[in-house]
């Protein structure tokens, strides 16, 4: 009989099997990796980051295992049997021995399971809003990486035509040296700042190449997977409207704010069962006695006498892991709100910044405008219309940096409070 019911109970034992790990392959696989040919927007970028982001394949695995642990939690414990015979000796006389079976089936009292249970799945809740806070993390690293991608190229094209512009007056001014119009000190700060842009543009192309290689490692790829892809800057390219900090919600509703209320359940949960850990647990021995051609039945009673220790230790510990945790999600809040905050005081600064460039660069263009009417009068030497359009290329650039700011800074309350801007 004992055989069959540990024959049963083996039925549903799961077998192992191996899943071996092949780096070699894997790197095969992570070298391979690049985008198709198409054109790539920043949604569409966005959606291949978090398909292939190893970040964020580890959090979903480890949120599949507080799931399991859930169940884990859920077990009752198994009964347990011995078998204890004994033998007369020394002539083996098997009729007169004395053999016997005795069970211990444990039942937890106090709702310890209930408890165990409870703390897995607010341990599985947390690890469902570390899935979140991920998600938005590699959202935040493309739309970066992206954006200073942009910024990289056309800060490069911008420069290298300031460079021609300004290399023109060099062209220029030394033409009229030549002439005896002007003397070689004039030539002394044009040049220098014709040198200085093209160490600027020999810096931007540099740049162009780190922010290619920011945005395949955002992509979890290697630099060459991104070289033969298309890119649509549209997101950048236009004047961003008007957003809203969406505080109050990111202070309820953040990913790492529900990550620091679960650990705070959890550890609620956990103080309820070492509280329940008190009481003791009761234990069932029924048994079976073969003696000496007797058969002999019993029943047993037992539970640990809780007279030493009452789960003080555990209990205390239990308390101020609480405490720290509770202090911990004051900790957390405080940041969402610090960074909301200089997120919406960033943004704000940038929009001031970029609309005091546009209206520079508005009055530079509308000057150079005129300038060329006269030229084309005969009333404008050429050189000042070429100077003229060297600085409506600088201001550009300025614009450009401040575009930058303000998309950088959008993209940093996007982060801050995990709500996708309106486009």
């Amino acid at each position: 009989m004992l055989l069959s019911v540990l024959a049963v109970g083996l039925t549903g034992c799961v077998s192992f099997h191996s899943v071996p790990l092949d780096p070699s392959t894997r790197a095969a696989a992570l070298t391979d990796r690049r985008l198709d040919s198409r054109n790539w927007t920043l949604e569409a970028l966005i959606a291949e980051a978090l398909a292939n982001s190893p970040e964020l394949a580890v959090a979903k695995a480890r949120h599949e295992t507080a799931l399991a642990a859930v169940v884990t939690a859920g077990e009752r414990p198994n009964p347990t049997v011995a078998v204890a015979p004994q033998i007369v000796t020394p002539d083996l006389n098997w009729v007169n021995g004395t053999y016997g079976v005795v069970f211990d089936w444990t039942f937890e009292t106090a709702g310890k399971r209930s408890r165990r249970v409870e703390a897995a799945r607010e341990q599985a809740r947390a690890t469902a809003s570390q899935v979140i806070d991920t998600h938005w993390k590699v959202r935040a690293t493309l739309r970066r990486a992206y954006l200073d991608l942009w910024v990289a190229q056309r800060r490069e094209t911008l420069l290298n035509a300031t460079a021609t512009k300004q290399s023109e007056v060099v062209t220029a001014l030394d033409q009229r040296r030549k002439a005896g119009e002007a003397s070689p000190l004039d030539l002394a700060q044009p040049r220098l700042l014709a040198a200085q842009l093209r160490l600027q543009a020999s810096d931007a192309t540099k740049t162009v190449a780190l922010a290619r290689a920011s945005l395949a490692a955002a992509l979890s790829m290697g630099v060459s997977g991104v070289s033969g892809a298309e890119f649509s800057f549209a997101e950048f390219e236009k004047e961003p409207g008007k957003s809203s900090c969406h505080r109050e919600q990111a202070l309820l509703r953040r990913s790492d704010v529900l990550v620091a209320l679960a650990d705070y359940a959890t550890a609620e949960a956990i103080l309820k069962l070492e509280i329940a850990r008190q009481y003791p647990d009761f234990h069932l021995n029924p048994g079976y006695e073969f003696d000496a051609g007797n058969n002999k039945w019993a029943i047993g009673f037992g539970l640990t006498l809780p007279v030493l220790n009452q789960n003080q230790g555990a209990i205390g510990e239990a308390e101020a892991k609480r405490k720290e945790l509770a202090a911990a999600f004051d900790a957390v809040q405080t940041r969402v709100l610090n960074e909301c905050d200089r997120a919406a005081a960033g943004v704000e600064a940038a929009r001031k910044k970029l609309s005091t460039l546009q209206a520079l660069l508005k009055e530079q263009t509308s000057q150079m405008e005129s300038m060329k009417q006269l030229a084309e009068a005969g009333e404008e030497d050429r050189l000042a219309l070429i100077s003229s359009e060297v600085e409506q290329a600088s201001i550009s650039v300025a614009n450009l940096d401040a575009l930058a700011e303000l998309q950088a800074a959008l993209g940093e309350m996007e982060a801050a409070t995990q709500t996708p801007r309106s486009p």
